[in-house]
This record gives structure tokens, sequence and C-alpha cells, in this order.
């Protein structure tokens, strides 16, 4: 497993230490317009299939501190 965050680990965490934000909009932040590119992968649920991408957690935290002022909760 990589080391990093998904998007949704992300969100929650954000959340835990007061700031949320909106996970959709943090998602397109992420990956149509910052771009961050994918660390890996989170693996599989129970179900099987592909896992969540993973992102580098100290440029999802920069991602998060330049835009929260517009993507709070």
């Amino acid at each position: 497993m990589a080391d990093g965050w998904t998007i949704a680990e992300a969100v929650a965490e954000f959340k835990r230490q007061g700031m949320p934000v909106d996970a959709a909009r943090f998602r397109i932040a992420v990956t149509r317009v910052a771009r961050i590119p994918r660390t890996g992968e989170a693996s599989s649920g129970a179900k099987g299939g592909r896992g969540q991408a993973m992102y580098d957690i100290s440029q999802l935290q920069r991602l998060h501190s330049a835009l929260s002022p517009w993507l709070t909760t």
C-alpha cells in the first residue's frame, strides 16, 4: 500500500480537525484543477474491484489550506 490518503480519508481528517470541506468539490479540485498525481491505490474492499486512488498527504493538506475558504461545508 502506498503512503498517502484517499480523498475520503483526507476529507474525514479535515473534518476531525474542525476544518470540514465539501467532499465532491474537494475531489474536483484534486483531480481536475490541481491534478495532483496519484501515489498509489488503497486495497480493494470486500467485494473486490479497484481500490480508491491515494494522493500525497502534504499536497492534499496544501490544497485544502489554499481552497478551504471556498470549499467549506
